[in-house]
């Protein structure tokens, strides 16, 4: 829905060639920006949201209600320092104070969502900074209004059934079947830094990997390559695709984006089974 942090906006078209059409139940674990499930046409009777940031999980249980959350985000106008200054300090008193509010806190989702629109990467933290557009650029906080505007999108959202606010360790059991189909995308190894108001490390990585290894459903799990990812799903055991991408995130001023293979890692063979039929 907006630029953040990990965002699969670039890969999602590569991604759902993997996912089966017509699922029972689908959830994006580390839901992030969503962008897999919103730039994708797969059906499902259950679409999950799930994000460890509260604020994030606010902002898709306020965009399920579009119409209403347009009319609120358009009350301010983008670019101004004062009001990103303000909304900054309200957000980190919030946080500060155990983001005690209830998802769908409209007036919450907009000073965010004010926020995560106008800093680089979508990286919101107590250092971040206005990203100053100098009149050259349409602003992200605009763009996002117009997704909320769109039939496209829109369509996506309204078949969002639940929006939470978990950790991977509480959801997964809770949503886990023989025909629930995960896409898990983890903050990435070595980059966890990047990533705000979370506590993920080397000990959350290797409970994700356990966890995942012995559920009920099919998963597509996101990464990078690294040597603890090829012993913990060796590729004679579990399905493998790379594609290079560039990293978005990763590109600073003066330099050109780097770029990176992306790894999927799946415990289903999507080339030997008929989309639809892998449960």
């Amino acid at each position: 829905m907006l630029s953040y942090i990990g965002g699969k906006y670039r890969q999602a078209k590569w991604i759902e060639e993997f996912i089966p059409n017509n699922l029972d139940t689908y959830i994006e674990v580390f839901g992030g920006a969503f962008w897999v499930h919103l730039r994708s046409s797969f059906n499902a009777k259950r679409v999950i949201y799930n994000d460890f940031n509260r604020h994030m999980a606010n902002l898709f249980e306020c965009a399920r209600n579009y119409n209403k959350f347009l009319s609120v985000l358009q009350t301010v106008e983008p670019q101004d320092q004062k009001l990103f200054d303000e909304y900054k300090k309200d957000i980190l008193s919030i946080i500060e104070n155990g983001n005690k509010f209830d998802l769908g806190d409209m007036e919450i989702g907009k000073k965010y969502a004010y926020l995560v629109t106008q800093v680089f990467s979508g990286i919101m933290s107590s250092n971040a900074k206005m990203v100053d557009l100098k009149g050259k650029y349409k602003s992200k906080y605009l763009t996002l209004q117009n997704k909320l505007k769109s039939p496209t999108y829109q369509r996506r959202f309204d078949m969002i059934t639940d929006v939470f606010n978990m950790s991977f360790e509480e959801v997964i059991p809770l949503v886990d079947s023989p025909t629930t189909f995960f896409y898990l995308d983890p903050p990435y190894y070595s980059t966890e830094n990047l990533y705000a108001f979370h506590d993920f490390g080397i000990e959350q990585h290797k409970e994700l990997m356990e966890i995942i290894k012995n559920i009920q459903g099919k998963f597509i799990l996101s990464y990078y390559e690294f040597d603890d990812l090829v012993r913990w799903f060796p590729e004679d055991q579990y399905v493998w695709k790379r594609k290079e991408y560039a990293k978005a995130s990763m590109a600073s001023k003066g330099k050109g984006q780097t770029k990176g293979i992306e790894v999927l890692v799946m415990n289903f063979d999507p080339d030997n089974n008929i989309m639809g039929d892998i449960f």
